[in-house]
């Protein structure tokens, strides 16, 4: 258990140290340095290791082209975009949303069936995000509001439908078409952020960092505990738990994220975050005890 509550204090501190990166550069240039040093990273570890495969198949390039463009490319630059101007706590809060929205894909595309106690879940769910979205700072008015939801807030809400989008592609090249994640993440990780990388040469310039030391050594921090750490524990706490336990337990991540936000970013937490944890707890809750019901009883 105390890997579990490791894993989601690594994952949270991934918003604070973004919130700080983003005082020394652009929120393109950003996802597009992390994303292809990641990447690199991961494609060396599956080209070196002797058990691992190297290849893809043409046939599935519009596959890997989805994640590339859903789950890294538009979803990560929504997601620092929004970053720039909210709280890293109020982010990492709306990131709850990703089991909702990854069980809703999966009505539609692979047929799972809605039960009561889901439907319970996701209402309780998505009404208890209403507390915390009624916290617009002036800084996101400035940017425009569409009803009581600010622009950088929908940013945010798009960025989790794209991520949990992605999921659904990465489960049909992994468990359907046999690639390994590794492989998955590593290819679309390097040609999203090549693209980002791209962008941001066309609209802030070669190189827009203003404190390069202090920068790559942020950076390094991120993608080390983000794109190796967390990767690798995720992967081996699947080997003891159960991936509807592990996301459930995805509800740490924002208390995390408050306590980290509080302490380096002197974010305020107000009674908004409690109101709204309240629900969405008790609306994951009713969620995964539907999932751990219907595990049982197809258990033989």
């Amino acid at each position: 258990m105390s890997l579990i509550i490791l894993l989601y204090a690594l994952f949270a501190s991934s918003f604070s140290m973004g919130k700080i990166l983003l005082r020394y550069t652009t929120p393109i240039f950003l996802v597009g340095s992390r994303m292809l040093a990641g990447g690199l990273i991961l494609l060396a570890y599956q080209y070196l290791s002797p058990k691992q495969n190297f290849y893809f198949k043409k046939k599935h390039i519009w596959l890997f082209a989805q994640i590339v463009l859903f789950g890294v490319y538009f979803n990560y630059i929504l997601r620092f975009w929004a970053l720039n101007s909210m709280t890293s706590t109020k982010t990492c809060f709306l990131y709850n949303l990703a089991p909702f929205m990854s069980y809703i894909y999966s009505y539609f595309f692979f047929k799972e069936k809605m039960t009561r106690g889901k439907f319970a879940g996701l209402l309780i769910g998505f009404i208890g995000l209403i507390p915390i979205l009624l916290t617009t700072s002036s800084t996101e008015q400035i940017l425009g509001e569409i009803t009581f939801i600010s622009l950088p807030e929908f940013a945010v809400i798009v960025s989790v439908a794209l991520h949990a989008y992605s999921w659904v592609v990465m489960r049909k090249l992994v468990r359907d078409k046999n690639y390994s994640p590794t492989l998955v993440n590593g290819l679309t990780m390097t040609a999203g952020g090549g693209l980002a990388l791209l962008t941001s040469f066309f609209t802030g310039g070669i190189f827009p960092v203003t404190n390069v030391a202090q920068f790559s050594g942020l950076l390094a921090m991120v993608i080390l505990i983000s794109n190796i750490i967390c990767f690798n524990l995720y992967g081996s706490l699947l080997r003891k738990y159960s991936a509807t336990f592990l996301s459930f337990a995805g509800f740490l991540g924002p208390l995390f994220a408050a306590l980290y936000g509080w302490a380096l970013l002197g974010e305020k937490i107000t009674w908004h975050f409690y109101a709204s944890s309240i629900l969405v707890f008790i609306g994951l809750f009713l969620f995964y005890r539907e999932e751990i019901k219907e595990e049982a009883s197809i258990e033989p």
